[in-house]
């Protein structure tokens, strides 16, 4: 239990700037700006209302969950072929919702445009070089994500944007 408490605090400390313009574009760290309908009803802002959960590069391809604070939802983001440091659009996308009741929807039909991959710090540790880049894209889905299992009401995600910290390590 004190783990479980400890990462959800490390990730809502790796929220928002306080914001007022609810674009996930701004100067914070973690947000997302998106809207779920359909088999679920879920709304992020873009305000102070998103934790990152998980945040993983790879050899390429970004990996991240978005969780709505107050128990709202959880939209997860599965970028392919994203290289460290690269920016550009078309990266396909399979997108996850679960919903505050855990129904969970799946899609393959997405795709992102990367806008920011910076570099904010590089820190050396027992595992080798971590380098910490900041990055910010937006997305659409080109159809409704699928129930898991399937039998549910499919989910509509609107446009989105999103703000997240990646650590690749080398």
């Amino acid at each position: 239990m004190r783990l479980g408490t400890a990462l959800l605090c490390l990730a809502i400390t790796a929220c928002g700037g306080g914001d007022d313009d609810g674009d996930a574009s701004s100067a914070s760290t973690c947000a997302l700006r998106a809207e779920v309908s359909g088999g679920a009803s879920i709304r992020f802002t873009g305000k102070d209302d998103t934790a990152c959960l998980t945040q993983h590069s790879f050899d390429s391809g970004l990996d991240v969950s978005f969780s709505g604070l107050g128990g709202t939802g959880l939209l997860e983001l599965g970028i392919d072929g994203v290289a460290e440091g690269e920016k550009g659009d078309g990266y396909a996308t399979q997108v996850g919702v679960t919903s505050a009741d855990s129904q969970r929807w799946r899609g393959m039909s997405c795709v992102v445009s990367i806008t920011e991959h910076e570099l904010v710090e590089v820190e050396a540790s027992e595992i080798g070089e971590l380098r910490h880049y900041q990055v910010a894209g937006s997305g659409r889905c080109a159809e409704p994500l699928e129930s898991v299992p399937a039998g549910s009401e499919p989910v509509t995600v609107d446009a989105f944007s999103f703000r997240a910290q990646f650590t690749w390590r080398g």
